[in-house]
């Protein structure tokens, strides 16, 4: 099988061996795009190479999902609802970033870009108070469901990934 037609032609089936293959690199892929909000690439390009491989690894994602559903004889339309509640908390995500980063400084020619490692670092120790200091009252509650919807997409779509991995082939 050509592997664009894998990952972009909804035609066709696959079974559970080929779709967890196929899904693993779909994962890495998806996980590797995250190297594209960096310092560097932000400064030169901005947020649209990551928009775009987002996008790239999203329709793969809902087409690997929808094979394998056709071959498990169910339809299509969770894998078409899990996909478009992860793109759009993607959408959500980078209209933080943007809105975030719209109050940073340009970077001077020759100058090298900010890495963002030491924000990156804060939020987390921030987040981590928040969740596991029981002194914050209400804002404590808040914070955790803010997180747990934050988080909710991609559990959804790990979960929906077993379920249709997990699925029997039919003739």
């Amino acid at each position: 099988m050509d592997p664009l037609a894998l990952f972009f032609s909804t035609v066709g089936r696959l079974t559970p061996k080929a779709f967890g293959l196929s899904l693993l690199a779909v994962y890495l892929a998806s996980f590797a795009t995250l190297l594209l909000l960096t310092g560097a690439v932000v400064a030169r390009a901005g947020f649209w190479p990551f928009a775009v491989a987002q996008l790239a690894v999203l329709w793969a994602w809902t087409v690997l999902h929808m094979k394998r559903l056709r071959d498990a004889g169910r339809p299509a339309a969770g894998a078409i609802a899990v996909a478009l509640l992860y793109g759009l908390s993607v959408g959500l995500v980078l209209l933080l970033i943007v809105v975030v980063d719209a109050g940073s400084q340009p970077v001077q020619p020759g100058q090298a870009p900010p890495a963002h490692a030491g924000l990156a670092f804060a939020l987390l120790v921030g987040l981590l108070v928040f969740l596991f200091d029981p002194n914050l009252g209400p804002l404590t509650l808040i914070i955790k469901a803010l997180a747990l919807i934050a988080c909710l997409p991609v559990v959804l779509s790990l979960t929906f990934s077993l379920y249709a991995g997990l699925r029997r082939s039919v003739p």
